[in-house]
């Protein structure tokens, strides 16, 4: 099963799978991980065929040198288990579970999964979850939906969905963002798995998708979802600290060394007091750039 503490997902990229040309650009980006979409972003025509090109690609091992997630239909859909038919395979990490309204939906799948795993001779726990949060009463249940399954490695905010569940307007900014945001981000971060955001869907508008995504950065969120991947270099460096603040992190987790030679808990740093919360946060950011750069070595 996938390391959470090793997991990057700052670009989180949806390729619609009923094209194949779709897939190879997905491939060739740099997101951190992709998302083979067998739900909202087929046509209802192409959905068989968006199936067979995923398994096609699958047979000739192409996704083996990336980290790859499924989103299957939901439940109600009555097509889960045609999609798994086509992505129950050892190069697949993962599922994105769509719809989900409660943890009950959770624990079913962790069961549904691990029955397919014995079935199939597949190591058990391989599959991660990275549920989609898309329901009022997802973001009512959240703390539950995060802790429901070891298998979830991220929980992930689809915000156009909670709209028309919410019966609320996306605005700019969208401040009916502001409350599944906070939770989201609170629930995964206490269930030590990684937040992502809701995608941002004006492609074109690269500053918009700076604001936006800086603003989920400071508040706690890991990534975002993708919709094309000429937004994968904007997340890469939206989640990415910044070069003052690694510096101001190697500065801090210095002075704290400096003071503990010298038999004090607490350090100063430019004039400021800095203790162990400071500590902890500055060891966060050097191992957050530790694991960033081995993924672009």
């Amino acid at each position: 099963m996938i390391d959470k503490k090793t997991l990057l997902l700052r670009s989180y990229l949806f390729v619609p799978t009923y094209k194949e040309s779709f897939i190879i650009h997905g491939l060739e980006s740099r997101a951190d991980a992709i998302i083979l979409d067998l739900e909202d972003s087929i046509p209802e025509q192409f959905k068989d065929q968006a199936r067979k090109n995923v398994k096609k690609f699958l047979d000739m091992g192409r996704f083996k040198d990336k980290k790859v997630f499924v989103r299957i239909n939901p439940l109600e859909s009555n097509l889960v288990f045609e999609d798994l038919k086509y992505v129950l395979h050892k190069d697949i990490d993962g599922f994105m579970l769509t719809k989900v309204y409660t943890a009950d939906d959770m624990i079913y799948y962790d069961k549904l999964f691990t029955q397919l795993e014995n079935e199939n001779n597949i190591e058990h726990f391989h599959f991660a979850f990275t549920p989609l949060i898309e329901t009022t009463s997802a973001i009512l249940d959240i703390y539950n939906i995060a802790m429901a399954s070891k298998r979830t490695v991220a929980i992930t905010f689809g915000g156009e969905d909670y709209l028309n569940d919410l019966e609320g307007l996306h605005g700019e900014p969208p401040i009916s963002f502001d409350y599944p945001r906070a939770v989201i981000a609170l629930a995964a971060r206490a269930a030590g798995i990684l937040p992502v955001d809701t995608p941002y869907l004006q492609i074109k508008n690269e500053d918009g998708f700076i604001k936006e995504e800086t603003i989920s950065f400071e508040m706690g969120f890991a990534g975002s979802l993708l919709v094309h991947p000429n937004q994968v270099k904007l997340a890469n460096t939206c989640f990415t600290p910044k070069k003052e603040e690694v510096e101001r992190s190697k500065s801090i987790v210095k002075a704290i060394i400096e003071s503990r030679k010298n038999g004090s808990g607490i350090a100063m740093l430019n004039g400021k007091m800095i203790g162990p919360p400071m500590l902890k946060r500055a060891e966060k950011v050097l191992s957050l750039i530790k694991l960033i750069e081995e993924k672009d070595k």
